[in-house]
């Protein structure tokens, strides 16, 4: 499943690829999340060009279909009415695809770029071999080459002292989030990258489906807290690979970015993390000093 926003053009790059994936059964679903007109107009283009016979339809009208006709199409476009962000619109998708009756679900965003054909395949071979595994990515390579793929939750002193890490990324040092795994078998990993990633369905329901609290970010750690409480597993997978083709900076102001990045953490801490009021204290204090410094630059950037 693909959740977009103003991305037909890559949307249009992945979707044949979606289709060729070889030997697994499988139903694409795009939610469009209220991108603009024309944009929206350029997306049903795209999807038809790959699913002629596809369904295409609000929310409520692709469900009525789904039940009515017994998920007989093999992939639907849904026009969602209102932006809620990344959880929400995943979640039209999540719903749709428990209907359907599927046992696990690929989310990947509109950038991916999958040439593998037996992707999806060797990727539900390793979510399935044992009932604990609850989430499997695949290596993520970049546009810069550099992997995205498996991530560290970072620590107490990771989150207070980013005046330090943001320095060093500016620095061009290497991003420290992500976890070095040489292992070539699947392992298991505390986090991997929302941009891609199979889910097993029973999981998503046991666990309330994605947290709709948070509009954008955010969603990979409270996954992990939601596979830890179900005492699950994530397995990284290093001999599979797909591409995320992102461009920094093609959407939106950096600092308008950043400014909706702190309200997740902030949302994190007090619902997820398991730091002490002294510690989420402290970060509370220190988001606040970032998001008044992002809304100075936002500011003169505007005046």
């Amino acid at each position: 499943m693909v959740l977009n926003y103003n991305s037909a053009a890559d949307v249009e790059v992945l979707l044949p690829q979606l289709r060729a994936q070889q030997d697994v059964q499988h139903t694409v679903i795009v939610v469009d999340n209220a991108s603009p007109a024309a944009e929206t107009q350029r997306l049903r283009e795209v999807f038809a060009q790959s699913y002629p016979q596809g369904v295409v339809g609000s929310p409520e009208k692709v469900s009525s279909h789904i039940r009515i006709q017994s998920g007989k199409a093999c992939a639907y476009l849904v026009l969602n009415h209102e932006n809620h962000g990344y959880s929400s619109g995943n979640n039209i998708a999540l719903r749709l695809a428990e209907t359907l009756g599927v046992d696990a679900v690929l989310i990947a965003n509109p950038d991916m770029r999958i040439e593998d054909q037996n992707y999806l395949l060797r990727l539900s071979a390793v979510l399935f071999a044992d009932e604990k595994n609850c989430i499997a990515a695949s290596r993520i390579v970049g546009l810069d080459d550099k992997d995205q793929n498996p991530l560290r939750e970072p620590g107490f002193w990771d989150e207070f002292l980013w005046p330090r890490f943001a320095l060093g990324r500016r620095l061009g040092q290497p991003a420290s989030y992500v976890m070095p795994v040489t292992d070539k078998e699947p392992v298991p990993v505390p986090k991997v990258s929302g941009c891609c990633m199979m889910l097993r369905l029973r999981f998503l329901q046991a666990a309330g489906w994605l947290d709709e609290s948070v509009f954008l970010y955010c969603e990979e750690p409270i996954l992990s807290v939601k596979v830890d409480r179900v005492q699950g597993r994530i397995l990284f997978v290093s001999a599979l690979s797909a591409t995320h083709a992102h461009q920094r900076g093609r959407k939106g102001h950096a600092s308008g970015n950043m400014l909706l990045f702190i309200e997740s953490p902030k949302y994190y801490l007090k619902h997820y993390s398991t730091y002490n009021s002294v510690q989420r204290c402290f970060l509370s204090g220190s988001y606040a000093i970032l998001e008044l410094a992002h809304r100075i630059k936002l500011f003169t950037t505007k005046a």
